[in-house]
């Protein structure tokens, strides 16, 4: 396969060009080339293109080889420049070769040609790697310098001695004279000055062999300082060189220095809080924990007080003297003393001073008190006494010694009010005790009363059964027969005898109607309905319901529209057709006449009807737990334009025996269809769609009457 060799050819003669390319091309290259015979048309092509070798007659009438050699040294390139020429002399080709050129040959003798270029491309790549090479080993030594000064840590080079060899820029920002003051001194010298060095690494500095570490303090730097060593072997040395990295770890030894602080409070806390665990009686609780206080907190003295009939009263003492003891055994609420506890702030102070009761001052000198700290025993902002701890050492009591006290003192007054409160609760015990004998004695009677009134519930629901059953017999008698004289006796009556006997049937057709709720009802109540579901067409349902009550509808001229998806849906067809009708006939009696009741049917998605959650809310708290969980519902709603149901009375019309309106509206029935009626309609229907797993629930129409919603779950 042809190598492709691009080549800048600076020759006049076109004939020429022709031979070193037919030359090239013999030797295996394939060409990309240009000729050239001015520099400013050598400029621009070296400008515009990237060439691997330049061949260059010596002499032209307008150029010459040692120009070109001038304009390629003008662009900094490496690139070959070989001389063909017809005729050269021995000093000019010296001349030449010495300003740069590659090599030079007769035009006569272009069989070395191509033997010179292959040398010439390879030296040429060779120079290009070695460049590379070293370009990279100056920047990796650029970057190992700006690591090195970078670095946090001082770095320190030194000889076998300890002499400094060389140092990280970090070490000059630690000492005064920079670098060069650091350069050729003993590192033990620049760190300790004129003081013994500290530490294993820097008194013993010609026997470090191999690695060590340790925490030094230095006196002419603030802190604590982590000191490795390494030792670093050169070659022709027997002795290693030492390479030493310092680390500030002052925040270090701060943090570590507070867990000790901390786990040693904790544990003062956790022993404290457990021996008053275990502690009964006030007394003894607050001696254990002064006794705790002395063996964990190095104190010499304490005592603790409480307020006690506005008096600050000793309550319990360690370490003090019988004299302080006496003098500090009761003191007033008005003495500076007291009124400092009162306040519920800690404080403290050096030896006694004139916040000091004056009685216990001199007691206190006596014990050699050097300092002191009182703390509030307080729960919320009550104040209940106070705890007093002192030193008879040099030592002072922190920030930090204090809110310890503080937090020990919080837990023994809560203590303290524990105990306070026991009392008290063991009276009320007593207390509660006889309220739990009578207590059980009244559950006793309430049990015996919720028995009674079962079996009371049970019979009611029995008695009304069987009465309505029995009942039923003579109404239909009854009916039957006023039916028969009014339609098909055929006796003649007068208008007032007529619209008795009307009066009559219309009145046992109420009768009926409550009859029937009656039994509705008893059975919800005795064992609540089972729905024995099938798929059903609650379309087909509305339109049967409606064919019962086309005579009354076409006397009162109401219109009843039925419209809807006609879907299957899986109900008790007896109980959904009972529960239309209740529905259906009591938007034909609050319905004017002459007006309209609409039956529609949809189906809802799961979505549609979270929306009504709120809707829902009110008639159903637990919605939707009420509600089977189902990916689709059938809405079944009735709407009338009557006279509507009140905001408040919504919820209530579903109780049983509960009606909406006026009381005119409870007529015998000289209209069909204008009285009120048992109250028990909807309360059936209430308990058919918790059979059912649904829903029942009422809103105010558009543009007045009521709409009232059934939702079936669609399983």
């Amino acid at each position: 396969m042809s190598k492709e060799l691009r080549v800048l050819l600076v020759e006049d003669s076109e004939e020429d060009s022709l031979l070193l390319i037919r030359e090239l091309r013999r030797g295996g290259y394939k060409l990309i080339h240009m000729r050239v015979e001015t520099a400013e048309s050598m400029r621009r092509a070296l400008h515009d293109g990237e060439w691997d070798v330049v061949i260059s007659d010596y002499r032209m009438p307008s150029f010459d080889a040692l120009g070109a050699l001038q304009v390629l040294h003008e662009t900094g390139r490496d690139i070959p420049f070989i001389i063909v020429s017809g005729k050269i002399g021995e000093d000019l080709a010296v001349e030449a070769m010495k300003s740069g050129a590659s090599d030079y040959l007769m035009k006569g003798n272009l069989a070395r040609l191509v033997p010179v270029m292959v040398r010439e491309l390879r030296e040429a790549e060779e120079r290009r790697t070695h460049r590379l090479t070293q370009d990279a080993v100056r920047r990796g030594k650029a970057e190992w310098e700006s690591v090195f000064d970078a670095v946090s840590d001082l770095i320190i080079i030194t000889d076998a001695d300890g002499v400094v060899l060389r140092c990280n820029g970090r070490v000059s920002a630690y000492f005064p004279g920079g670098y060069g003051a650091i350069i050729g001194r003993r590192i033990d010298e620049i760190f300790f000055g004129s003081q013994q060095p500290e530490g294993k690494l820097f008194r013993f500095l010609h026997s470090v062999q191999s690695e060590a570490d340790e925490d030094i303090r230095f006196p002419n730097l603030s802190g604590w300082y982590n000191v490795a060593s390494y030792p670093m072997r050169t070659e022709g040395s027997n002795r290693p060189n030492l390479v030493f990295i310092i680390k500030d770890i002052t925040k270090r030894r701060e943090v570590e220095e507070e867990k000790r602080t901390s786990d040693r409070e904790l544990l003062t806390l956790y022993a404290v809080a457990f021996r008053l665990q275990y502690t009964k009686g006030v007394d003894k609780v607050m001696g254990d924990l002064l006794f705790q206080l002395h063996n964990m907190l190095q104190m010499d003295f304490s005592c603790i007080h409480l307020f006690e009939d506005d008096k600050l009263k000793m309550r319990a003492s360690l370490g003090v003297s019988p004299a302080f003891e006496k003098a500090m055994k009761t003191l007033p609420r008005e003495t500076q003393w007291a009124t400092l506890a009162q306040a519920g702030r800690p404080f403290l102070g050096e030896e006694p001073d004139a916040r000091f009761p004056a009685r216990a001052k001199s007691a206190a000198i006596e014990m050699g008190l050097h300092s002191w700290c009182t703390v509030p025993l307080k729960i919320g902002q009550e104040v209940m006494g106070v705890m007093t701890v002192g030193t008879v050492s040099g030592r002072s009591y922190s920030d930090r010694d204090v809110f310890l006290l503080c937090a020990i003192a919080g837990q023994l007054a809560v203590l303290i009010d524990n105990y306070g409160l026991y009392d008290k609760m063991k009276e009320k015990a007593e207390e509660l005790y006889r309220s739990k004998e009578e207590l059980k004695e009244n559950l006793h009677k309430v049990k015996r009363a919720n028995i009674e009134l079962g079996r009371l519930n049970t019979a009611k629901n029995n008695f009304i059964g069987i009465a309505s059953h029995e009942l039923k017999t003579p109404i239909t008698s009854i009916m039957g027969g006023v039916e028969f004289l009014l339609k098909y006796s055929g006796i003649q009556m007068s208008p007032e005898q007529h619209n008795i006997f009307v009066s009559v049937y219309e009145g046992t057709i109420q009768l009926r109607k409550l009859v029937e709720d009656l039994l509705s009802i008893s059975r919800i109540e005795a064992q609540g309905p089972l729905a024995q579901k099938k798929p059903a067409s609650l379309m087909r349902v509305c339109r049967e319901v409606h064919d019962l009550f086309a005579l009354p509808l076409s006397e009162r001229h109401i219109k009843v529209e039925i419209t809807g998806d006609d879907v299957l849906v899986p109900v008790d067809e007896a109980f959904a057709m009972l529960a239309v009708r209740n529905l259906l006939e009591n938007a034909i009696k609050f319905t004017r006449d002459g007006g309209c009741v609409r039956l529609t049917g949809r189906v809802l998605k799961q979505a549609q009807l979270k929306e009504m959650t709120q809707t829902l809310h009110t008639f159903y708290p637990s919605f939707p737990g009420n509600v089977a969980a189902t990916e689709k519902y059938y809405l079944l709603q009735v709407r009338d334009n009557g006279i509507g149901i009140p905001p408040d009375e919504r919820v209530r019309v579903f109780e049983k025996f509960y009606g909406v309106g006026d009381i005119d509206h409870h007529s015998s029935g000289a209209t069909a269809f204008m009285s009120k009626g048992s109250g028990l309609g909807l309360s059936i229907v209430r308990g058919i769609m918790d059979a059912h797993e649904g829903a029942v629930w009422v809103e105010e129409a558009e543009g007045g009457g009521s709409t009232f919603s059934l939702l079936f779950p669609i399983e």
